[in-house]
Order: structure tokens, then sequence, then C-alpha cells
């Protein structure tokens, strides 16, 4: 008969497939595969039905959606990590220009650490590329626009702010290269960098720089600037500094008067709400002698009545009452403001914040001024109860108004929906959102509360879809962008759905715009659907795919947590394709490990899968990154005992023996073990048995269970029950259930028999202890198995 084996080894070798030690040519399911394999491509046929209609195209998917420029930035990242080919030149020039454009110009959006990681990248390439004496190829305008993005930046992270400095200084000089030719933008850069480093945590520089050029040319500093450096000492909470700061002002003519005063009250009151703080320096201004401006005593007096601060700032509210605020018509509803939320803070019923009303209307009609109340002063009262997260009050405070006549507006309904929506009350919330949609939508350039919105009906059980969908039309109409928390909670309806070309086309939308932060938000959501046992094995293998074809940042740790997933849901061919694409990886710190390779070799023993062995094996035999050790060597010994090859598992026991870090204990445990079914097994068991008397290592009473189990898997019964007689004086250890149990389980069913009448006599109590634990049929040899733990580790 013609042999067909150069046939089937050149197809093999042409589609690179691997060759398994394991696969057998007769086996008529490997000939079924080859003749049913096509292997040229072929387009899919057309047909029609049989009225003559042609089927639906197949949907394309959406192409990922990036900012202006931001494509390049990245590629030419990535190129540097993989020591590749960056993109052309004038390409990054243009994607720098135009990132920085989309960003400050046409959308005013800030941007996050890694893109300023990725412009202080990109300038640094361009500048160690020039080529011409006259730049690097950006305008001054770009380069003015950069440092705004930079001063916009809300980063405070020390470790983060390093990027933003470096990247100001570069820009700052290459503005200062360029001589006359930058004009006003050289004064704009100046400015731009002190500030940058007086609110990016480096005060001391840019005090250091202010007073260089204070004292050559002070015309070209805007005198704000020392407000910067006070506030940024504030920030990095050196408050003799700050006192420093202010004498080196007035040693340049410069006061401290009620706008510096208020620069730092206003940090400590609005950016980071410091009660003790803000007392200390409003009475540092006072004692000074400066009179706290009408703005510094409002910021006060809002953080005295959301931090119950009442009594320190009842001194405050009186001046402002009685000295600052004018008779007008706008300082008088500013004073009922004030007024109503000082009564709500003090606890005052909301009857007699109504009577309060009355009397305010009626003074101001003695005083000759027909004010009437509005709902500008009910809605401080709403946000008041809001902000104590007592939905009851503010739905109180809004039946007050609409007592009055004062019809809610969208500042109102927006209120309501956000209290709503802290509440749980999710229908009420829907109800605002209906209601603003119809007022003023513009209101809802604020994320956080349609985020929220979406996250809380996505996670409904069960879910409204109907309304999760029109919600997400109406944002689509009115291109609105979504949050990480409220894309991750979408998608996980789409996946749960099965609709992964609405989700593929969302993650695309979405997750390239995002901040590598923003991004981890959503990848989290997807790892632990991956990581649930509750969800169906098909469901995980699509949330896989997903990650790893929308998040390739996706660290080997994770990668490692999902392949042993699927180990333990029994597919061991799903677990060695997530292992196989670890191994394709380009980045180094992504590739497999030898603790990655530990952890499949493990999951393959268990699985007792053969042609996933011989394929990781192959892999390992191929990487040259990856050193072998003992823990490795123990998994390869698992997984070919598991796939019932001991005699092959023994071979890397004599590696063990022979390298330079030698067995641990779990090498001798896992080498015994496989003794047990090898072939003349006991000759290996006994030469492993007389090393270790010979060095004197300690027996464990597990190594000792698998030296009986290994000679009980000879048929030796008399040398086991010697064994386990002398086992106190052998090894100190007391005949137990795992002792016995392996002796049992490791003998045929005949042998097994006898067992049981000798260790009924010898160890009565131990053996009803054993004969209590479940038992299994042996899957060779006949017999049964009693249930003990004797699970191997590498």
């Amino acid at each position: 008969m013609r042999s067909q084996l150069t046939r089937h080894v050149f197809r093999r070798i042409i589609y690179g497939t691997l060759h398994s030690e394991t696969v057998c040519w007769c086996n008529p399911r490997i000939h079924q595969r080859f003749r049913t394999r096509s292997y040229l491509p072929s387009s899919p046929p057309t047909s029609r039905t049989i009225f003559g209609f042609t089927y639906s195209p197949v949907r394309k998917e959406k192409p990922p959606d990036f900012d202006p420029g931001y494509k390049e930035l990245l590629e030419l990242s990535q190129a540097q990590a993989k020591h590749e080919r960056p993109p052309p030149r004038p390409s990054l020039l243009k994607a720098f220009s135009a990132f920085v454009v989309d960003r400050h110009v046409r959308q005013n959006l800030s941007v996050d650490d890694s893109q300023i990681a990725l412009l202080l990248m990109t300038f640094r390439y361009l500048r160690d590329t020039q080529t011409d004496e006259n730049g690097l190829g950006l305008s001054t305008d770009d380069m003015v626009n950069t440092m705004e993005l930079l001063k916009a930046s809300k980063s405070k992270e020390p470790e983060e702010l390093d990027n933003h400095i470096a990247l100001a200084r570069l820009l700052y000089e290459e503005v200062g290269r360029l001589g006359d030719m930058a004009g006003e933008d050289k004064d704009k850069a100046l400015n731009s960098l002190i500030k940058i480093l007086a609110l990016k945590r480096k005060p001391e520089e840019a005090r250091e720089l202010l007073e260089k050029h204070w004292a050559e040319e002070s015309s070209l500093i805007e005198p704000s600037q020392w407000r910067n450096i006070l506030v940024g000492f504030a920030v990095v909470g050196d408050q003799d500094q700050m006192v420093n700061t202010i004498e080196m002002m007035e040693k340049h003519g410069i006061p401290f008067d009620g706008l510096v005063h208020q620069a730092a009250i206003t940090y400590y009151t609005r950016t980071i709400n410091d009660v003790e703080m803000t007392k200390k320096w409003y009475e540092f201004g006072v004692a000074r002698g400066v009179e706290p401006t009408r703005r510094t005593d409002l910021s006060v007096l809002k953080l005295c009545i959301y931090n119950n601060e009442l009594e320190w700032g009842e001194p405050i509210m009186r001046s402002l009452l009685d000295e600052k605020l004018q008779k007008n018509s706008n300082d008088i509803k500013l004073s009922w403001k004030l007024i109503l939320q000082w009564a709500a803070a003090k606890g005052k019923r909301f009857e007699e914040i109504d009577r309060l009303l009355n009397v305010l209307v009626q003074k101001s009609q003695e005083d000759g001024f027909n004010i009437r109340p509005d709902i500008d002063m009910i809605n401080p009262l709403i946000r008041l109860a809001a902000s104590k997260n007592d939905a009851y009050a503010a739905e109180r405070y809004l039946a007050l108004g609409l007592k009055r006549g004062l019809r809610p507006d969208h500042k109102t309904t927006l209120l309501q929906f956000e209290y709503r929506i802290n509440s749980g009350d999710l229908d009420g919330a829907k109800a605002a959102y209906d209601e603003l949609k119809d007022k003023n939508y513009e209101v809802f350039d604020r994320l956080a509360p349609l985020d929220r919105l979406l996250v809380a009906l996505c996670n409904q059980k069960p879910t409204r879809h109907d309304v999760v969908m029109e919600l997400i039309d109406d944002l689509n109409e009115r291109n609105i962008r979504l949050g990480p928390d409220a894309v991750a909670a979408l998608g996980l309806v789409r996946l749960q759905r099965g609709e992964l070309p609405d989700l593929l086309d969302l993650i695309n939308t979405y997750a390239y715009r995002f901040s590598p932060k923003q991004r981890v938000v959503i990848r989290n959501v997807f790892v632990g659907y991956c990581l649930d046992q509750t969800v169906l094995t098909a469901k995980v293998w699509d949330a896989y795919n997903i990650l790893r074809r929308s998040f390739p940042e996706l660290d080997l740790n994770t990668r490692t947590q999902i392949m042993s997933v699927f180990f333990e849901r029994g597919r061991s061919d799903m677990a060695t394709h997530v292992f196989g694409h670890m191994r394709r990886l380009d980045m180094p710190n992504m590739r497999p490990t030898s603790e990655t390779y530990v952890r499949c070799f493990e999951g393959i023993a268990k699985a007792a899968d053969h042609e996933s062995l011989a394929l990781v094996y192959n892999l390992l035999k191929l990487d040259a990154t990856v050193e072998p050790d003992t823990k490795l060597y123990n998994s390869l010994m698992l997984a070919y005992m598991g796939c019932d090859n001991p005699r092959q598992s023994l071979l890397f026991w004599d590696d063990i023996m022979h390298s330079r870090e030698g067995p641990t204990y779990n090498s001798i445990q896992i080498a015994l073990r496989a003794c047990e079914s090898a072939s003349f097994g006991e000759r290996q068991a006994r030469d492993i048995w007389s090393r270790l008397k010979r060095f004197e290592i300690q027996v464990t009473k597990e190594i000792y269970a698998a030296y009986v189990g290994a000679l009980a898997g000879q048929s030796l019964f008399d040398e086991c029950v010697e064994l386990i007689h002398n086992a106190e004086k052998e090894a100190d250890y007391t005949p137990d259930a795992l002792l016995l149990g392996t002796f049992h389980n490791a003998l045929l069913l005949p042998e097994q028999e006898a067992m049981d009448k000798w260790a009924e006599k010898a160890y009565p109590i131990v053996w009803a202890e054993v004969k209590t634990l479940s038992k299994r049929k042996k899957q060779y040899g006949g017999g049964m198995m009693y249930n003990i733990n004797r699970d191997l580790r590498a």
C-alpha cells in the first residue's frame, strides 16, 4: 500500500501545524480533518433566495475612533517600544499640531497623563531628529497651546507631574531659542512656565524664575503669578514658604491685599475643603490688616454651611450682611440665599423656613423693594439637602417652591436628577432626565450624573433593555460621550445579550479615547466577567476575545488567570489558545514566563490533554527566553503523568537530579507518584528512597505515603505492610487515613480485598475513618479509590 506519510507531513509544514508524538495517523478523525480542510482561499458562494432577494451583507466592524493625530503618537510609542521604524517626521509634526489644536482650540478639553507622556516623547523625538536650524517644524502657536493644555491638566500625583514639567521646560526652551521670531509668544511661554511650575509642585523653582525676570523686566510678568506661587506652596503644604512669598511680594511692591488673600482662601475652601487651614489663613489675613473680599467671605460661608462650622462663621455672616452687601435687588437676593441656607444648616424645620421667607418678603416691602422669591433661592436649599443624601428634605424644599408658584428651572431638575440617582430612585431620575431634554440639554456637559444613571439601569436585574437603548440612542443623537463606567456597564449588557458587533462598535468608539486609567475601568469589568464561575463558558470566551482584541495592554498576570479559568472549566483547548496568544505577543513583558508555563502544564495535567501538552512543550523548547528550573520540570512531570506517560515524566526527574538547583519536596513527591504507574517504577522509587536516607533528608508524611503508593502500584504488598508498620520508627509518622488510603488506592482489585481485611485487623480505627470517605471507580486495573486529597503542585 502506498505510504501517505510524505503528503501529510508536508501539508503540516506548509500550514504551520506542529508535529505531535501523541497523534496517531491511523486515527480516522485525523484523516477526516485533512479531507475536509480547504487549503485554498475561496470566496463565499453567492446565492439568492426563492424570492430572488440576495442575503443581507455582512456587517463591517467600526474602526477604532481616535482623536486627530493621536493614532500617529501611539504608533511612535509602539515603534520605540518594539525598536521598529517610527512614522515619518512630517506625519508626526502634523499629528502633534492636530492633536493640540483639537484638544485646546476646538473642543477646549484637558489632557490626561498618558497623553502628556505621548506629547513629551514625540517632542523629544522631533528635537533629536531635527535637521533645520530654524526650529523643530512646530509653530509657536502649537507650543503655546500645548503649554495651555499643561496648565489645564488636573493631574495631582507627583510622579505624574514630572512629564508635565519636563515638557513645559522643553517648550519654553524651544520658544526662547526662536528669539525674535517668537514675538509675544515668548512672554506667554514664560508666564505659562511659571504657572505650571507653581501649581505642579515646583513653587520654589517658579519663584526663582519669577524673581529673576521680575528684576530684569517686570512688565513681561503677570502680577497674578505671585498668587499662583502662593497657591503652589499651599498645594505642597509649606506654610513657612507661603509667608516668605508674601514678604517677597511686599519687598517688590506687590501688597498682600484682598485678592492675594482670596487666592489662598479659595484653594482651601473650594479645592481641598480644608476647614482648619481656611480658619488659619482667614485670621492671618485679618491680623495683617487685610479686608477680605466679598468673594472670600462667600466661599468661607459656604464652607461653614456644608461643614457645620456655623459658630465660627457667625461673625463673618453678620459682617457680610451688614457691611459688604449693598441695598440693591441683586445683593438683597444674595443675602436671602445666605440666610435661608444658614437656617437650613442650623436644622430649622420646613415650616420655619417658609415663615422666614415671609418675613424677608415683608421686610423688603417695608424698605421700598418689591422683591419676590425665585427658584434661585430654593435651589441652594435643595443642593444642601442633596449633599447630605437627604432626598426627602430635597423634595420638601422643592414642594416649598411649588407652593409659592416657583416653577423648577433646568438647575432644579438637574439637582433632582442627581439626588434621585444617589437615592436609588431610577424611575424618578429618568423622569427628571426626560424633563431636562425638553428644557436645556446643554447642562449635560457634566457626564457623572448620566454615567451613574446608565450604570444603574444596566445593573438592574432584570435589565430594562428598552430604557437603556432609548437613553443610548438619545445620547448618540446629541453626540454626548460616555464615561468609562457607563461604557463598561453597557458593554457588559451587550455581551450578555450576545450583541458582539454592537459591543465592538461601542469599544472602538470610546476605548481609544480614554486614558490608561479609564481603560482599566472597562478592562476590569470584562476581566471580572471572565473570572465569574456562574457565566457560561461560551460567554467567557467572547469576553476574552474582546479583551484580547481591544485591550492589548492586558497584563500577563491577568491573561494567566483567564487561562487558568478555562482549565478549571474543563476547556483545556481554550486555555491553550490563551497561552498561544500570549506566546505570540511582541512585548517581552507580556510573553509567558517560567511561572506561566508552570500554570499551563498544571492545568494540562488535570485535563489529561495530550495534544495541548505536545503543543505547549514544543513552544517551550522553541522559547529562548525561558530557562527551565526545578518548578518547571515539576510541572512537566505532572503534565506527562496526567497524560498517562509516567516514563517520560521520570526523564524530567533525571533532569532535576542533574541540575544545579536540585529537587524540592514537591519534586520528590511527584516523582514517587510517577513511579506508582510506571513500568518497573519500584526501581526508581527505591533509588529515590535510598538517596533520602543517605543524605538524611527529613521525610514528610506526604513523601512517606507517596513511597508506599509507589511500591503498592507495583503490587509489592508485603513490603508496603512492613513500611506502614515501621512508619513511626522510620519517619515519626503514625499511620493515618492518608497513608492507608494511598496504599489502598494504588493496589489492583484482588489486592485491595486483601488490604481491606489486613487494615481492619491492624488499624481498625484509622480504617473506619477511611471507609467513611466517598469512592470512585479506578480508571485502570479495576477496583475502587477513596477520595483522599493527594493533589500535587509544582
